[in-house]
């Protein structure tokens, strides 16, 4: 037996079990010990420490105080022939005495949860489980995978590599559940990987590169079930005060430095004394330093900048003036907070690693550190400052139950239309992960310059639990008011919009820390459509209950300049959308495509039923069917577990009668006004003609107003407004407003005070909810194709002949509208997969019979092909953010540059080396896009055949410094490893984001 051998082994039979005073010992062959504990309902610990020393708190993120032993008191053992089967519950835990695996049977739903496929396998420095995987199993979790959110039939990392882009990990939570209703909380701080069906679609490989094996089950019966008891173990996520819900400003007011610039430069900024001005790192160029409170010079300040939100009317809520800079002067900073909270803007520190000299009016820290002790202090000192206010810590990554003490808001490099889709599927990945409130800098930090990528990023990120811009950390500005004014007054219209949806975003802060997200995949609101599981619906996403949002994720324009967007899908066939700007009424269960949107309008749908509370108790609904909405509100920084409000409203349409209920508020907190007016409006598409409401069962009389002005100044009575609209900054976009009926109650007690409306002669989207009529006159189509030299790994072209207008196209089942023609391409789609599609007519609300099926399979992704788990050398040492393994591993997030720069006579030689002789096609050097500093100029290839000994490659290649790929044909190569060396470079260094080796498809 080798050492690999005794060092690594499978988990042998069970060979006896005894029930101590509050766990279950399990006893294996192999030597082996395990400890079963039972927390609660549905919470489960295994736990085999190889060394047997069962240090039950060695965690930092798990909490087991809460737990006490009546749920292991309760639990029942039993021995079978062939097992241990311990009852709790509804669950019975099964350990089969050999092989030694676990399963746990659910008696209500009479299937099991969960099953181990083959014992644990144990070693000195990675322990795996391996777990059945089904068909329609799907997987969420592992921390913020950026650029992903659905993980069936990939692996993720639990590892962070503070990699932004996709492929990144920011942060590192080894939790992941299943919608088959169980999740896995590792309990362990080493890096692992979860392979969920990529190897073998019916396993699930659970690694982790740590010896001991330690383990919490979780099982539910909903998503919000099994993050509820995530939470159980590691903490509820953090009540922000709600400043944190305000737009915010992240800068370097100590160290940034200005030179004078000139207006046709992109970058240049025009300041108050009227010239331009562009950032420098030369000293010597400078004309211009920051400060704090204009110790320097007033227009670079800090106070400036509070002062430029002001005079631009964006509401500034929150300011950090020292983002990567440690070193700050306690006085000056203590000045500027002063002036800062005069404006009604709290002010904050950014730190590191370590707890900041905060001085005693910092209201929150910025900070770069995961580490509980440092959090800890970070919170002590927030609390004394702020007495019994709440305290707030940003971070710019996570680990495992980091929630409990950080929002998560960081800053990717931006400037680029990637950035959008990969940071809404991470978002969800993060908020399906237990970290709930996560938000990005509008823009990102170092690159930009798009107009139009800022403005869309601005629209979307309206939407998020966190707004705010990161700034001075690369050539352009990134404030709202950074563009033209068109830009910057549709940035203040979704300030606005978002200001006004406070108390919505508050409630679902408030029931994040019950399990529900804020940001939720399709999936949540709607989990009978296995379409909404997958990822073909990650760049969407639900705020709540109520708003569908769907950002522009590309550059692609229709002849009119606007946006076009495609692949838009609303959910539920029996469901009504309504475009929040403008009022259009869709009907879901169906993708729409070729859709036009100016630069103002973000695709924002409204589900039908919907409420929303727009503050002081004014009232926005949308009726379809039975809907309910409990909001809730506080004083915003008080303990709001023991101090709050709940209103509950219910609205239900039935036929043509509409009946809307608000019970009374309960709760209680110490500035709340019991006293309040009462304000509905009620979107429909016609006047009813019977209103009725009672106040306590006791029916009130209610006067018609007949005009705006005359509405404005009674104290109740109702009007029907053809001319409606709650967003008046968006009133400028458009000519046609909505139509609603509004209904005004006089103050009256709200905690004693149900109130009931009812409305006879209700319409709302009647006609929206009528499927098309098959027409027979309208033949089908017989030639539907897809054209064969129009198929790549990600997208298909159909063609066919056209007879009317419009077709419909169904694709794997689902059903695209809004295509005309005679061709459309699909984008967006999964390589190598097979799509089935039909394709009927459509003429107004009829359509004919659907064509006979047609299809095609996408092409494999080039991906597929290239070499990974390369090993590189250079000859040039790097920076720690920037480390040469970023250049072969795979993410075009990541990006590797060099210390110093390269000369003719001591070029810069990288040495790559595959694990075994390759078959080549071609060798790509994808330059880094945030600058062309680093990009090389002059190169020369050297192959060898053993690693050892190199001979030229042809002759040196000359290369742009531009943004284009750089392709080197290795046709017919085999190579055991490769040397590139660089004689010239754009720039002082030499950059890339990846160098990739494809290996020949052949």
């Amino acid at each position: 037996m080798t050492q690999n051998q005794i060092e690594r082994h499978q988990l042998g039979q069970l060979i006896g079990a005894n029930k101590r005073d509050h766990y279950y010992e399990l006893h294996y062959s192999t030597g082996d010990i395990a400890r079963l504990y039972i927390l609660a309902d549905g919470i489960f610990r295994y736990f085999l420490d190889p060394a047997k020393k069962f240090d039950e708190n060695h965690s930092s993120f798990v909490d087991l105080s809460q737990f006490n032993n009546d749920y292991f008191e309760k639990s029942q053992p039993k021995a079978t022939s062939d097992s241990l089967i311990i009852k709790s519950g509804n669950y019975q835990l099964i350990f089969q005495q050999k092989p030694a695996v676990m399963s746990i049977f659910d008696e209500t739903l009479h299937r099991n949860r969960l099953v181990q496929l083959s014992p644990l396998e144990l070693g000195n420095d990675q322990t795996t489980e391996i777990l059945k995987q089904h068909k329609n199993e799907f997987y969420f979790g592992g921390g913020m995978q950026n650029g992903y959110f659905s993980h069936k039939g990939e692996i993720i990392s639990i590892k962070r590599d503070k990699i932004t882009g996709k492929g990144g990990v920011l942060t590192q939570v080894p939790f992941f559940w299943a919608n088959s209703g169980f999740g896995e909380l590792r309990n362990t701080e080493s890096a692992g990987n979860y392979d969920f069906g990529k190897s073998n679609p019916d396993a699930t490989i659970l690694k982790h590169d740590t010896n001991m094996f330690d383990t919490f089950y979780l099982l539910g019966n909903s998503p919000k079930n099994i993050l509820a008891k995530y939470y159980m173990l590691t903490g509820k996520p953090l009540m922000p005060p709600k400043y944190a819900l305000g737009l915010g400003h992240v800068g370097n007011f100590l160290t940034t430095l200005w030179q004078p610039g000139e207006a046709k430069e992109r970058n240049a900024v025009m300041f108050e004394d009227g010239n331009y001005y562009t950032r420098t790192n030369k000293p010597e160029d400078a004309s211009g330093k920051g400060s704090l409170n204009g110790e320097e010079e007033y227009q670079f300040s800090a106070r400036a900048m509070v002062d430029r939100y002001q005079k631009q009317h964006f509401k500034l809520s929150w300011i950090v003036p020292n983002y990567d800079v440690q070193e700050i002067n306690e006085e000056a900073m203590a000045s500027f907070s002063e002036y800062a909270a005069i404006h009604d803007v709290s002010a904050g520190l950014w730190s590191q690693n370590n707890t900041p000299k905060a001085s005693p009016d910092t209201t929150f820290i910025q900070t770069d550190t995961t580490d509980p002790k440092v959090l800890k202090n970070d919170a002590l000192i927030l609390r004394n400052n702020l007495k019994r206010k709440r305290p707030l810590i940003f971070s710019n990554t996570g680990i495992a139950g980091s929630q409990n003490r950080t929002m998560l808001a960081f800053g990717d490099i931006g400037g680029n239309w990637e950035n959008i889709p990969t940071q809404v599927a991470g978002f969800l990945g993060a908020s399906l992960s237990g970290q709930p409130l996560v938000g990005s800098a509008v823009d990102g930090t170092a690159g930009g310059g798009n107009a139009q990528i800022a403005i869309r990023d601005f629209e979307w990120k309206a939407f998020t639990p966190i707004l705010f811009n990161l700034d001075d950390q690369g050539k352009f500005s990134k404030t709202p008011f950074a563009y033209n004014s068109k830009m910057t007054q549709i940035n203040r219209a979704y300030l606005k919009l978002r200001e006004q949806l406070q108390t919505y975003l508050y409630t679902l802060i408030y029931r994040a820390q019950v399990g529900e997200p804020i940001l939720r995949p399709l999936f949540l609101e709607f989990p009978h459509e296995q379409v909404n599981y997958t990822p073909q619906v990650g760049h969407e996403f639900m705020l709540g209950l109520n708003l569908l949002i769907s950002p522009i994720v590309n550059g692609r324009e229709d002849g009119n300049g606007n946006s076009r967007k495609d692949n838009l899908y609303l959910p539920n066939h029996r469901t009504m959308w309504v475009d929040l700007f403008d009022g259009k009424k869709y009907l879901g269960g169906r993708v729409y495509n070729k859709q036009s949107y100016p630069s103002w309008h973000l695709p924002v749908f409204v589900r039908g039923g919907a409420i929303f509370d727009l503050g002081e108790r004014n009232y926005v609904l949308y009726p379809q069917g039975k809907s309910k909405m409990v909001t809730y509100d506080d004083n915003g920084y008080n303990d709001y577990s023991r101090n709050h409000v709940a209103t509950q409203i219910t609205s239900d349409l039935e036929a043509s009668k509409l009946t809307i209920t608000i019970d009374p508020t309960q709760g209680d907190f110490n500035t709340f006004q019991t006293e309040n007016t009462t304000n509905l409006n009620i979107m429909c598409d016609g006047y009813p003609d019977g209103l009725t409401v009672k106040i306590n069962d006791k029916e009130i009389p209610m006067q018609e107003y007949g005009t705006v002005d005359t509405f404005a100044h009674a104290k109740e009575g109702f009007f029907f407004n053809t001319n409606y609209s709650w967003m008046p900054e968006f009133d400028q976009y458009q000519e046609k407003k909505q139509t609603a009926l509004q209904i005004k109650l006089a103050k009256r007690d709200i905690t004693d005070s149900k109130i009931e409306i009812t409305i006879r002669n209700f319409r709302y989207g009647n006609e929206t909810l009528v499927h098309a009529i098959t027409d027979s006159l309208l033949r089908s189509p017989k030639q539907p194709m897809v054209d064969p030299d129009k198929i790549s790994s990600h997208s298909l072209t159909v063609v066919w002949p056209q007879l009317t207008d419009q077709v419909q196209i169904e694709v794997n089942g689902i059903l695209h509208d809004g295509i005309d023609g005679n061709s459309f391409t699909f984008h967006e789609l999964v390589p190598n997969t097979r799509y089935t599609l039909r394709l009927r007519y459509v003429a107004g609300n009829k359509v004919s019979e659907w064509s006979d099926p047609f299809g095609a399979i996408t092409k494999p992704d080039p991906m597929n092909y290239a070499i990974n788990d390369i090993h590189v050398t250079s000859s040039l040492a790097s920076p720690k953010d920037h480390p040469i393994d970023y250049l072969t591993d795979l993410k075009l997030a990541s990006e590797w540059e060099t210390i110093d720069g390269v000369s003719e006579d001591e070029p810069l030689e990288l040495n790559f080396t595959f694990n075994h002789l390759e078959h080549l096609s071609r060798m790509v050097w994808v330059p880094r896009k945030i600058d062309h500093q680093g990009d090389p100029v002059e190169v020369s290839v050297e192959l060898s055949s053993d690693g050892v000994n190199f001979k030229p490659y042809g002759d040196h290649l000359t290369w742009k410094s531009d943004s284009k790929n750089k392709v080197v044909g290795l046709r017919n190569v085999d190579a055991k490893a490769i040397r590139l060396k660089v004689y010239k470079s754009s720039g002082p260094f030499v950059a890339a984001k990846e160098v990739i080796f494809f290996r020949d498809k052949k």
